[in-house]
């Protein structure tokens, strides 16, 4: 698997949660809240003529500071990749939740379009337009609250939001007709336009305009006549009409949606788009935190914050306040995965006084008998953890086996410059000098102290129990389906089986009859579908055979399947999966 130096002793990758055209997104934990973060991953090698939307999209987040816009925590970039530490939100697409509800009432639909209007409200009072408003780009977090993604093809009007844009660009069913027509348009007419689309889709359960035919799809939208399904009230109808209207300059303004009759109803209020979010607000406590654990005062590090905007620092503090939030304890410590081989790892640790290390903007190497290993999980494969500056790594490295070794050590570190790329400004990384006396300790001849011998005995009878632990380790993975908790309920199918293999080997069969290459790992399967040639991957999902629990109280189960599209138009994975689902006859 790839590593990524940038993200060594800060982020601890797990899963990938999602891929794009030219980026990747992981789940991983911040190493010192044990907090989890989404990480969007991206090539500059892949990103050519694209680079400087990605440049647009940073500007845009770091400007942007609303509680229904994802938050960005840290940006880290390196000569060959950008790095960008959002806000992770556990509830999956709003598109899942399309897909399991198979539509949502009108009041439900209501509650996540005040949410996504308020978002695009504040989105175009900071002169910015999205130009990519779907399902797929609007996430939910525990609590179901909304949040709006994915700012790669968004652009800031110049000089101002009314200004006429020319760039093409968005998904073809959530284009606007002028978009088709190749017109010069307001980027605020087409989000209209998308969240209306949007918003059948919620109402509907399916897209107003579809087709597999790019051509026929256009015409369609250019025309602007769709099905209107009977259990749409004639508030539900009118909206719609307001939005989806194929003359610009008649659609229904941002500004005039806020107070609409129908996004009002329940509520008697119009929607406020004012943040709830501050970019950087003091709280003590926190700063507290991070001052006692970076050994400074808490001026300084308050200081340090609000110099060092989106760094490595600046995202522990939002992460702190994020767990204040929760009602969570604060504290910073070295969260570490719960492998075999970690825990024997944590044995080798020994206490130490790292009151002389100054740790502002660095990654702070411990000495020999403090370092610790990198986690074993699929993006670390359980080698030796790096600082992100490699010029210590040759010094800090193992205990040496022998005391003959010792001899030849190089001398001990002293205080060296070194270059912070993520933060683009220079610090100093300190180690911790030896006494004078540290090292005449450590005998020069054959001979050796008890003392030596103790530690090359505990070594060697740490490598073997390694070695013994790492394979089991191996052999157990996905021995048995997950067992899903109350809080990961979304995206699920219940089934009518009792036996897990029986599903796993009927979701087999059913993807075969459709055509669809597929991999079996464990209790997931992983379909593949190839675009006309078969060499493009036109789709990708994974479904994983998974047990539920029945109740609270309860210890009995009944067999689901978790759905998750990797790659690929979320409609298309949607007509797959209820396919899939009939033929494996599971519902």
């Amino acid at each position: 698997m790839v590593r990524h130096a940038a993200l060594k002793n800060i982020y601890e990758t797990e899963k990938t949660i999602g891929t794009g055209g030219f980026a990747k997104v992981k789940l991983a934990r911040h190493l010192l809240t044990g907090e989890k973060v989404a990480i969007k991953i991206m090539d500059k090698d892949c990103l050519g003529d694209d680079l400087p939307r990605v440049k647009m999209e940073l500007e845009a987040l770091k400007n942007l500071s609303h509680h229904h816009i994802c938050k960005l925590y840290q940006v880290i970039e390196t000569e060959t990749h950008f790095f960008l530490i959002m806000e992770y939100c556990s509830g999956g697409e709003l598109f899942d939740h399309i897909v399991q509800c198979k539509r949502l009432s009108e009041m439900e639909s209501r509650s996540f379009f005040r949410q996504i209007l308020a978002a695009v409200a504040y989105l175009h009072s900071k002169g910015y337009v999205h130009r990519d408003i779907k399902p797929e780009n609007v996430l939910l977090d525990k609590d179901q609250s909304v949040k709006l993604i994915d700012f790669g093809l968004c652009a800031k009007p110049c000089p101002a939001i009314n200004a006429y844009l020319e760039t093409a660009c968005g998904s073809p069913t959530y284009a606007a007709p002028e978009l088709i027509k190749g017109d010069k348009y307001l980027g605020e007419g087409i989000d209209v336009w998308s969240m209306g689309v949007m918003l059948y889709a919620l109402l509907c359960g399916c897209l107003p305009f579809e087709s597999e035919k790019i051509d026929v799809l256009y015409k369609h939208i250019v025309s602007g006549h769709y099905q209107t399904p009977e259990h749409l009230s004639e508030g539900s109808r009118k909206i719609l009409r307001d939005m989806l209207e194929t003359d610009p300059t008649k659609r229904i303004t941002i500004r005039e949606l806020l107070s609409h009759p129908w996004v009002q109803l329940g509520y008697n209020e119009p929607v406020s788009f004012a943040s709830l979010s501050q970019e950087l607000r003091l709280d003590n406590n926190c700063v507290n935190t991070m001052a006692a654990h970076f050994h400074m005062s808490a001026e300084e590090m308050w200081r340090h914050l609000t110099v060092e905007q989106y760094g490595s620092h600046a995202a522990t503090y939002q992460l702190l306040l994020s767990r204040k939030k929760q009602g969570l304890p604060l504290r910073l410590g070295q969260y570490t995965s719960r492998t075999p081989r970690s825990r024997l790892q944590s044995m080798r640790r020994t206490g130490g006084n790292r009151g002389n290390v100054d740790t502002k903007g660095t990654y702070v190497m411990l000495p020999t008998s403090q370092t610790q290993t990198a986690q074993n999980d699929k993006e670390n494969g359980g080698k030796q953890m790096q600082p992100p500056d490699v010029t210590p790594a040759k010094i800090l490295r193992k205990r040496p086996r022998s005391p003959q070794r010792d001899s030849c050590a190089s001398p001990a570190p002293k205080k060296m410059a070194t270059t912070d790329k993520q933060h683009g400004s220079g610090t100093k990384l300190q180690i911790p000098k030896r006494s004078n006396g540290s090292e005449p300790n450590t005998p020069n001849n054959r001979t050796s102290s008890p003392s030596s011998r103790l530690l090359n005995s505990i070594e060697r009878k740490f490598q073997h129990v390694r070695r013994v632990l790492t394979p089991k380790r191996r052999s157990t993975e996905s021995a048995q389906p997950v067992l899903l908790s109350a809080k990961n309920m979304s995206n699920i199918s219940t089934t009518s089986s009792n036996s897990p293999d029986q599903v796993r080997e009927e979701l087999i069969k059913a993807l075969n009859n459709r055509g669809i290459e597929c991999v079996c790992k464990g209790y997931s399967v992983r379909g593949k579908l190839q675009a006309a040639g078969g060499k493009v991957c036109k789709l990708s999902f994974e479904l994983e055979v998974c047990l539920i629990p029945t109740s609270a109280n309860s210890c009995g189960s009944v067999v689901g399947i978790r759905r998750k599209r990797l790659k690929g138009d979320a409609w298309s994975y949607k007509r797959v999966c209820e396919d899939i689902l009939n033929m494996a006859d599971l519902k």
